[in-house]
């Protein structure tokens, strides 16, 4: 006997844009309506400041970008739904939003001073941790005026680029090994033994030298603490700007200026648009790990959350260390942990927006322990909150099949049993008229247990791939609450317990 199993398809959701019209994609929304304006926060930003961090060269191409950025880029591509023309971002079209540069928003880096020393720096993670406090001094430079820029573009010359960026100079920095004096030193940290310098008469512990293991992770996490966001771009992505694009591999010009665009109007606190449908009375929180590369064990691990509003809004929050159980190899909670984790996470979530949330969706990408159940639901309780979902969001081994030259329907759902089913959230839209990716799309399996209908957590999840605001892109393959623990958990790797955290996404993107 064989069981029939019904695949569903679950409408691509809408989005709201200016004068709450709506539409499903994010350009298009953009182009015909501008970006979304909360009706209890005022009129969107109507200007973005822009700092800027380089050579001679650097700053002289990325001022021309930014003011090439007012001005309508047509797209190269065929498909102008999924490639479509950049509108410009001025104050005479729906953005309403225009680009603002000054001479003394800027600070430029000598080629000899500053730049030539990198490449005599023999050790990768000691010449990445000085180019980034060069480029933090710059930042502190900045931002030490009065009147500050909204966005600071740190641009990497091509020395930086090649002996400080992702590349062959650095990929012995990305392994994470350690010395031995780096392990005794931190074993003894931890002991709470003291160096014989630090104690013996008449001499001082030396200072330590400051390493960074990926220039973008640690320059992001250093610089938070002067509170302006900051956004890196590269000499050759300038370049090639400059250039009409004439350079094969990369974005079209229109891609480049659409992504960098919805980026910095984010940056300036805009929303460039929100979700038609999504629980207004639920707080979202995505819980994940990451490996702490500052210590000498491999296995290290720290918890993180992020918190998500129904607008889209993330706030992020720095767990605790977490051990790795040994049947899975992956990180999990304790009960008590998990408890902690969540209850910082909803009192993040209460101090920011004055309310209690009437429902609390938790999404993971791993199966939730006994124990973190517990934990989760002893937080829950405690706070009063009635409704709860626990999602957990996985790759899924099962992969659907579609008779013509397209592969699934973004949105197709199929119920494996109860709490359990499988989403494409990648795959054929009809709305942009193609399938956007490059490989035949997985979907995401999902496991649940709640209070909620699969088909409302399907719908959701849906919903959460489309508030990538680092893109104008039509969707992710994963939702918001997931999509970005990756991206945070490595800039939150590169800092120390002590060290000053923001906890709003635009600092981390």
């Amino acid at each position: 006997m064989t069981s029939e199993l019904n695949a569903v398809h679950i409408p691509e959701p809408d989005l709201i844009f200016k004068g709450r019209r709506d539409n499903k994609d994010p350009r298009t929304g953009l182009v015909n309506f501008g970006p979304y304006a909360p009706p209890d926060a005022g009129d969107s930003p109507d200007s973005i400041s822009v700092g800027i961090i380089g050579d001679k060269t650097c700053i002289r191409l990325a001022g021309e970008m930014l003011v090439g950025l007012r001005r309508e880029i047509k797209s190269k591509s065929p498909n102008k739904w999924l490639f479509s023309d950049y509108p410009g971002m001025n104050e005479s079209n729906n953005f309403r939003c225009s680009i603002k540069l000054s001479h003394s928003w800027n600070q430029t880096l000598s080629e000899t001073r500053d730049l030539s020393r990198f490449e005599k720096i023999r050790d990768s993670k000691v010449r990445i941790g000085r180019a980034v406090d060069l480029y933090i001094r710059m930042i502190e430079k900045i931002t030490s005026h009065e009147n500050s820029p909204d966005v600071i573009l740190c641009t990497l010359p091509k020395t930086v680029e090649k002996n400080c960026a992702i590349g062959e100079r650095t990929r012995d920095a990305k392994d994470g090994k350690f010395t031995d004096e780096e392990k005794r030193r931190e074993e003894h940290e931890r002991s709470g033994q003291t160096e014989l310098t630090a104690w013996m008469s008449g001499m001082s512990k030396p200072d330590p030298v400051e390493k960074g293991f990926d220039f973008r992770d640690s320059l992001k996490g250093k610089s938070m603490k002067y509170g302006v966001p900051i956004q890196l771009i590269k000499e050759s992505t300038l370049q090639y700007f400059a250039n009409d694009g004439r350079t094969s591999g990369k974005q079209d010009r229109a891609t480049i200026a659409w992504n960098l665009s919805t980026a910095l109007y984010y940056k300036k606190k805009g929303t460039p648009w929100r979700l038609v449908r999504l629980d207004d009375a639920a707080c979202y929180v995505g819980v994940s790990f990451f490996r702490n590369r500052l210590s000498t064990k491999r296995d290290m691990h720290i918890s993180m959350a992020q918190v998500f509003t129904s607008t889209g809004e993330g706030l992020v929050l720095r767990g605790t260390e977490v051990d790795i159980d040994e049947k899975t190899k992956l990180p999990h909670l304790t009960e008590d942990q998990a408890h902690d984790l969540l209850q910082k996470s909803l009192k993040k979530y209460m101090d920011q927006y004055e309310r209690t949330p009437e429902r609390v969706v938790i999404h993971k990408s791993s199966l939730f322990s006994e124990d973190e159940r517990a934990g989760f639901e002893r937080a829950i309780l405690g706070n009063d909150i009635h409704k709860n979902d626990l999602v957990a969001i996985l790759q899924s081994p099962i992969s659907l099949m579609r008779w013509g030259k397209y592969p699934v329907l973004r949105g197709t759902m199929l119920e494996l049993g109860p709490g359990s089913f499988i989403l494409y959230t990648s795959g054929y839209s009809p709305e942009i008229r193609t399938y956007q990716g490059h490989k035949i799309p997985r979907p995401l399996r999902i496991e649940h247990s709640g209070d909620t209908q699969n088909d409302e957590i399907a719908k959701e999840i849906l919903g959460l791939t489309k508030l990538n605001w680092n893109t104008a892109d039509f969707s992710t393959s994963r939702p918001i609450t997931l999509e970005f623990a990756r991206r945070v958990g490595t800039v939150l790797s590169e800092l120390r317990d002590d060290s000053h955290v923001k906890d709003h996404y635009k600092f981390f993107m």
